[in-house]
């Protein structure tokens, strides 16, 4: 056993296995089942594994980032900290335990994105949008949030502003995978990993079992002066529309489809405000200052979905609640 500055560390013993890899085996397995059998996608399972890959090297460039954001500020007392907290993370055992981290996070963003890619085959002509379009009117007293939130803020210069904020999602929870997985103790990654890949997991079941587009797509009227003012995200609608609609004609018009992992399409619930809650959820009594970062960060993407029409404000409820639980299974099961 090994002791630094940041807690106890386990030795050069390789861990067994851990729910949260079970749990993604399993996922992968059943969406692959699905895919092939209910969704009859007929597609090469060796060729859409090689998406794992380009992601884990993605991916790889944050954790190591955090190794040396850590070593480094390990050393703001004592330089030879440095030393001692790279020669223990770079360790081949320590190592090791990042790689099969790095591994079962690649997995869960690939089971994740077939299973939402493949709903209109899985579930066709099944859509919650009119549910809930009336529940969260009905929640906020016949006020519906998007044409609320437009109209006490109807600044273009806004909306300019969250259309470039939106974008960086990907970029603040990989920072935060980064700094959060690259902790010296094991114990403490796999509460990590637990509950972050219980996000991920139920999240995408959460979509199979509510299907639903979002308002910027039943209700586009409603969104006209908005979407001019964020040329990304309008852009981003219009390709993840368009593909969707490449998916549901699939069985009829099969020649000449490439369907993509990445552009699938589900409201409910918002993984983009989940994610970042998460985050906030399990920086709370580790670091203050992170907790802060991620909180301000789930309100505002919160405020963006709902503005651009990207979610419904239930979706945003919805995924708070989801990252809390998740959170919770974290530090019980990991």
């Amino acid at each position: 056993m090994v002791t630094t500055g940041g807690g106890r560390i386990a030795s050069g013993r390789i861990a067994g296995p851990r729910l949260y890899e079970a749990v993604v085996l399993a996922d992968f397995v059943v969406v692959v089942w699905l895919m092939r059998q209910r969704a009859r996608l007929g597609v090469d399972l060796s060729l859409t594994l090689r998406d794992l890959p380009p992601f884990a090297l993605f991916s790889a460039g944050f954790l190591l980032g955090g190794l040396v954001l850590r070593s480094l500020l390990a050393g703001r007392r004592s330089p030879r900290r440095v030393w001692v907290r790279f020669r223990t993370a770079f360790r081949p055992v320590s190592l090791l335990d990042l790689a099969r981290f790095l591994f079962f996070m690649s997995l869960t963003s690939y089971v994740y994105s077939w299973l939402k890619v493949t709903l209109p085959l899985l579930r066709p002509d099944v859509l919650f949008d009119d549910v809930l379009f009336r529940v969260e009117t009905a929640l906020h007293l016949g006020v519906n949030p998007g044409r609320l939130l437009q109209g006490l803020f109807p600044y273009a210069s806004l909306w300019k502003a969250l259309d470039g904020w939106y974008a960086t999602f990907i970029y603040t929870v990989m920072a935060g995978i980064g700094w959060f997985a690259t902790v010296l103790s094991r114990r403490e990654r796999t509460r990590f990993a637990t509950g972050f890949a219980l996000l991920w997991v139920l999240g995408s079941w959460w979509y199979f079992a509510m299907p639903s587009l979002g308002p910027c797509y039943l209700l586009k009227d409603d969104y006209v002066d908005v979407r001019a003012a964020m040329p990304a995200q309008s852009a981003v609608m219009d390709a993840l529309f368009a593909h969707y609609g490449r998916v549901r004609a699939l069985h009829r018009h099969p020649e000449g489809i490439d369907i993509s992992p990445y552009l699938g399409v589900a409201a409910m619930p918002s993984l983009h405000v989940a994610a970042q809650a998460f985050l906030a959820f399990f920086a709370r009594r580790r670091s203050k200052a992170l907790f802060l970062a991620y909180s301000a960060a789930a309100a505002l993407t919160l405020f963006t979905a709902v503005v651009s029409g990207w979610h419904y404000a239930l979706d945003g409820y919805a995924g708070v609640l989801l990252a809390w639980g998740c959170f919770r299974l974290g530090e019980r099961l990991g």
